[in-house]
């Protein structure tokens, strides 16, 4: 692992040169910002072998806890091999847990100094933490982010933050992420999942049965791709710059069995088509006259398991949406 200590202008001035390399990498950054009253900055982060330089790379910001992980190295190290699955950058300042102001300042100094050093597509970070780690991304998420994310990985909350859900409308997706026998971080868990569940924003409580209070677990990467798939799914990747006006949510998403299925932020005469992940069109329908909600009662009739996209044509222009069933 290499160790780097750079002034915030030395990194602008050597990110051409080390951009180009890959692997484990301790970025130190002598900062001034008043906040943190003095201290560096260090980030620990891991690049994956087939990062390009020339191509805009995914990007994902992660924060230790208090228990296990309880340092940036350590979580940087679990999150490591999701990065080399993805093709991202892994990103872990290190934080000041039960400091929510000075956590932020952080998060948003490492985060401008990691798209002067790499080739990041903004729209493709996803902020993820651990514990009390994965409390300081909810607050930044659920808050007034100077950067905006694609999506929350909230793994093992530790601490009792209740987020404002007054405008789903405004949150992307979200993955509760936590172990069954996580006895420490249950009765938050519980109560988050209560109040996310049917919030109108794209949720999933991801479960992994048997796992403590931890990150150090067997399948940690699998559940993690699990939680970005689902964000992934439930993004808008085409024509998004097509459709004005209101936006558009899908829920429940995941739709489960018994559930309709609801459409918000219509208005107008909408055509709606939907393909499975072969192309194949499954069902169609044409929606007149709507004002906001539409709920599509008869939507899982032969509509089987799986991941299908949504294309909407209106006069708003035209918008893909993904749902998952389940």
């Amino acid at each position: 692992m290499k160790q780097i200590l750079l002034s915030f202008s030395a990194l602008i001035l050597c990110s051409n040169v080390l951009a180009q390399q890959t692997g484990d990498y301790t970025l130190t950054i002598a900062t001034t910002e008043s906040t943190l009253n003095g201290d560096s900055l260090d980030i620990y982060f891991h690049v994956p072998s087939t990062y390009n330089s020339s191509l805009p790379s995914k990007m994902i910001l992660g924060f230790h806890g208090l228990g296990n992980p309880d340092n940036s190295n350590d979580i940087r190290n679990y999150l490591s091999p999701l990065g080399d699955s993805l093709n991202a950058v892994i990103v872990c300042p290190n934080p000041y847990l039960q400091d929510q102001p000075r956590s932020e300042v952080v998060l948003n100094l490492a985060y401008d100094s990691v798209m002067t050093w790499f080739n990041i597509d903004t729209n493709q970070v996803y902020i993820t933490g651990y514990s009390a780690g994965s409390d300081v991304a909810a607050q930044y998420f659920f808050g007034e982010p100077s950067h905006k994310m694609k999506g929350l990985i909230w793994h093992s909350p530790g601490f009792f933050f209740n987020p404002d859900l007054s405008n789903p409308q405004d949150i992307p997706p979200v993955c509760l992420c936590t172990g069954t026998a996580d006895f420490t971080s249950i009765i938050q868990t519980n109560l988050l999942n209560n109040s996310l569940n049917g919030a109108g924003f794209p949720y999933l409580y991801n479960q992994i049965p048997g796992v403590d209070h931890t990150m150090e677990y067997p399948t940690l990467t699998q559940e993690m791709l699990e939680c970005i798939h689902f964000i992934d799914a439930n993004t808008p990747n085409v024509g998004i710059d097509e459709w004005s006006k209101n936006p558009v949510s899908i829920y429940p998403n995941p739709l489960t069995e018994g559930l309709n299925l609801t459409l918000s932020g219509l208005e107008g005469n909408v055509s709606i088509s939907i393909f499975d992940v072969s192309g194949k069109a499954v069902w169609s329908e044409q929606l007149y006259h709507v004002s906001d909600k539409v709920e599509l009662a008869d939507f899982r009739r032969g509509i089987s398991a799986g991941l299908y996209t949504f294309i909407l044509h209106s006069e708003n222009g035209i918008l893909a949406k993904k749902l998952v069933v389940r």
